[in-house]
């Protein structure tokens, strides 16, 4: 194996699984023997920013990396609400983390859009590398991904999806549609 990092770990909603959340783990996969994702708010789903229950975004990710001896997926339930961006957060985070790998993660990968050290207590970052990866070369966010859904765009859908996530379309869809705020989204 022998790549710099043991561990990697990635947490994210995945609402939906795009080709950006793909180059986060695609960026791990390179430098880390092991990758631990998280896929956060775990316990949310039929909301705005949680449309899809965990069920469904772990199908997502393993439809593409499924089978994988070197990757790690599990849903992890916010500590109180999705906006917990404190130290109680991280150590909650780290916590769990531990619970997996029985260590710290050696790295955090993440996108440019929302500084995960801001989770953490600067004594839980250390020995601890962050990598940041720029979103500006491949800007695209979930909610773009679910505005192609909602108007049915298909086409325009696949293009920022894995070609192995283009059969989910209609499940996906579905969800999605099932959901009172994209509904109304629809109609306008």
């Amino acid at each position: 194996m022998n790549k710099p990092y043991d561990v990697g770990f990635i947490c994210g909603r995945f609402q939906t699984f795009h080709k950006g959340h793909e180059k986060l783990v695609e960026t791990g996969l390179m430098l880390c023997d092991r990758l631990l994702i998280f896929i956060g708010s775990s316990q949310e789903d039929g909301t705005e920013r949680n449309p899809f229950n965990i069920t469904t975004r772990e199908k997502m990710l393993k439809e593409i990396y499924g089978g994988r001896d070197d990757i790690m997926i599990y849903g992890l339930p916010d500590l109180t609400t999705e906006n917990d961006i404190t130290p109680a957060w991280g150590s909650y985070l780290l916590d769990k983390v531990d619970r997996y790998i029985y260590k710290k993660p050696d790295i955090m990968i993440y996108g440019n859009d929302e500084s995960r050290s801001a989770w953490f207590s600067k004594e839980d970052l250390k020995g601890m590398t962050e990598l940041i990866i720029n979103r500006s070369d491949l800007p695209i966010s979930a909610t773009m991904v679910r505005d192609y859904m909602v108007h049915d765009q298909r086409k325009e859908w696949m293009q920022l999806v894995n070609p192995k996530l283009h059969k989910m379309y209609d499940e996906l869809r579905m969800q999605l549609m099932s959901v009172e705020y994209y509904k109304k989204v629809a109609e306008v």
